[in-house]
């Protein structure tokens, strides 16, 4: 019985994380920068912010701030380790339910991002990989670590959000940071 109560869960968590990866990559709206005055505050991304408008088509997009740049590079640096750990894990378990289903979605959150930084014309960094991937002791443990990482990137997302102003980012963070938090923490707290 307790098996398929993790079951559904599990299942109906999947089922969450689909319809998520969907409305997360839908197209974004408008391009328009907005002010707050706790943007660029000491202790987050950066430095001021740039304010201006954009249009709906993108025909004049205006330029992202080294703040909000640094900050995109760094986001898709850490779906980039995500996606590695979760990687490391099906290698180390093989294709293992909600590991391999999180890491589609975590290579459709790196897609997002770097369509964002190319629209933007910003670096893509490399993905730099694992120079020492972990070895876990148990599944339960390697979920342990899932947890963790979903953690620490709801969290990332609250940062870069205090420097950037344009609209169509903030939107992706807002997309990238549910699906984190309601979609791949769940499944993760239900695994073992």
């Amino acid at each position: 019985m307790k098996f398929t109560r993790k079951l559904l869960s599990v299942v109906l968590s999947i089922a969450v994380l689909a319809g998520l990866g969907a409305a997360i990559f839908l197209p974004a709206g408008s391009v328009a920068a907005a002010s707050d005055a706790r943007r660029g505050t000491p202790g987050g991304w950066g430095g001021s912010s740039s304010a201006g408008n954009g249009s709906a088509t993108g025909a004049a997009l205006t330029p992202l701030s080294d703040a909000e740049a640094e900050a995109l590079q760094y986001a898709i640096l850490e779906e980039y380790g995500a996606f590695n750990l979760y990687t490391a894990v099906n290698a180390q378990f093989g294709s293992t339910i909600p590991f391999s289903y999180i890491v589609r979605s975590e290579q459709q959150h790196i897609n997002a991002l770097v369509r964002q930084a190319q629209k933007y014309g910003v670096e893509v960094p490399e993905n730099p990989g694992l120079t020492n991937p972990p070895v876990f002791a148990s599944l339960t443990e390697a979920c342990q670590a899932g947890v963790d990482a979903e953690i620490a990137d709801a969290a990332l997302y609250d940062e870069l959000k205090l420097v950037t102003t344009h609209a169509d980012l903030l939107q992706v963070y807002d997309r990238l940071q549910k699906a984190s938090l309601e979609s791949h923490l769940p499944a993760f707290q239900l695994c073992d």
